[in-house]
């Protein structure tokens, strides 16, 4: 009679392990997506290989990803690195002051924002210059002074570097 109750016993902890591991593959079966309930029950060795196959596909769109935040933040730290690397010298003479501007490549916009800041403060270009070596540009940007209150003693020449000079220092901050 010993005999019977462990081989009952045995029998019973077999069926409650394959029981778990039904349940257990049914929960796997209704994680994965795309699993159509109208084809009827599928087998076991078919849910196994679909969540390993979808397990696979995350895993794969997981490292897509993670190389598409590294291009990304690269780009952000080149960026930061051009902003750092930007600069600007002025000069009067006489009533024409002259810019000397660095920038990244890829910094249209900067150029545009100084030249429409220039005219906004009573210039006129008078000429416009660029050399490109590498991934740097350097401009020459020349202006005119005109209008009522510019003059040749500088006191608004200087006002209007020291614009030019604050916008470069407040970009480059990232303001």
């Amino acid at each position: 009679m010993a005999d019977n109750f462990i081989h009952y016993s045995t029998s019973t902890k077999t069926d409650r392990k394959i029981v778990e591991m039904k349940t257990l593959f049914s929960t796997l079966h209704s994680l994965v997506p795309n699993q159509s309930s109208t084809e009827g029950e599928t087998t076991l060795p078919v849910q196994l290989e679909n969540a390993t196959n979808y397990i696979r596909q995350l895993k794969e769109n997981v490292e897509k990803l993670k190389e598409k935040r590294e291009k990304l933040m690269g780009s952000r730290e080149g960026e930061i690195k051009a902003r750092l690397l930007m600069q600007v010298e002025a000069h009067q003479v006489g009533s024409s002051l002259e810019f000397l501007l660095t920038t990244g490549s890829n910094y249209h916009l900067v150029l545009s924002q100084i030249l429409q800041l220039l005219q906004e403060n009573g210039t006129q270009i008078v000429h416009i210059n660029h050399s490109t070596i590498i991934d740097r540009i350097f401009h020459k940007i020349v202006v005119q002074m005109v209008g009522e209150g510019m003059n040749s003693e500088g006191v608004d020449g200087e006002r209007i570097c020291e614009t030019v000079k604050k916008f470069v220092s407040q970009y480059k901050d990232g303001k």
